[in-house]
């Protein structure tokens, strides 16, 4: 199973997505920078707490910050991925944009960029994407463990972490390049490795 979206693609999602949403649209989420943290502690708000949480130190390369949660770990299965990355924006996209090389599906919605993978035999069960644009930053928040159906619409799946649940992430106002101090506290306990 593919357990990671590879950095070079994380990198190209921050930089490519985005969405005419600016950040005069966004409620104030507080006024510290963003770190793991506090995206670990809002992502469990709205998906439960992880088994565990760490956070994605290679993307800081890239003036990203980003956070990894495992759900479902049993000792043989390393559980369910979910992953939020805050980074750079490089100006608005839609999905004719989008590289099609890795994505099976593409929608525009009110809440922002859904992409998707379907499920690839005896290798990948397939990942679910949505980027939000924020100003002068991407939300990428991605979602992999749960198969994708091939020519399923991940909306339509009985996913343990929905689409509804991965926009509500990324449209947080705490999910920014700034975020608030009780998220920052918050989330301490959840991190493990940072």
């Amino acid at each position: 199973m593919k357990r990671a979206l590879p950095l070079a693609a994380t990198v190209l999602l921050l930089s490519a997505c985005g969405s005419e949403t600016s950040a005069a649209d966004e409620p104030e989420g507080g006024d510290e920078p963003v770190t793991p943290q506090a995206l670990a502690f809002v992502a469990a708000e709205h998906a439960g707490e992880p088994d565990k949480a760490f956070p994605s130190s290679d993307l800081e390369a890239e003036g990203a910050v980003g956070v990894e949660l495992l759900y479902g770990t049993t000792g043989e299965y390393d559980g369910d991925m979910l992953a939020v990355a805050v980074g750079p924006q490089d100006g608005p996209v839609d999905c004719t944009s989008q590289d099609d090389e890795f994505l099976d599906g593409c929608e525009e919605t009110d809440d922002g960029l859904l992409m998707w993978e379907d499920e690839t035999f005896e290798s990948d069960p397939g990942v679910v994407y949505v980027a939000v644009g924020k100003g002068d930053a991407t939300v990428l928040v991605y979602y992999a463990g749960p198969t994708i159906t091939e020519g399923e619409d991940p909306r339509d799946l009985d996913l343990p972490i929905s689409v509804d649940d991965l926009f509500a992430i990324a449209n947080d106002p705490r999910v920014d390049s700034t975020t608030s101090q009780e998220a920052i506290d918050g989330g301490a306990d959840l991190l493990t490795g940072g």
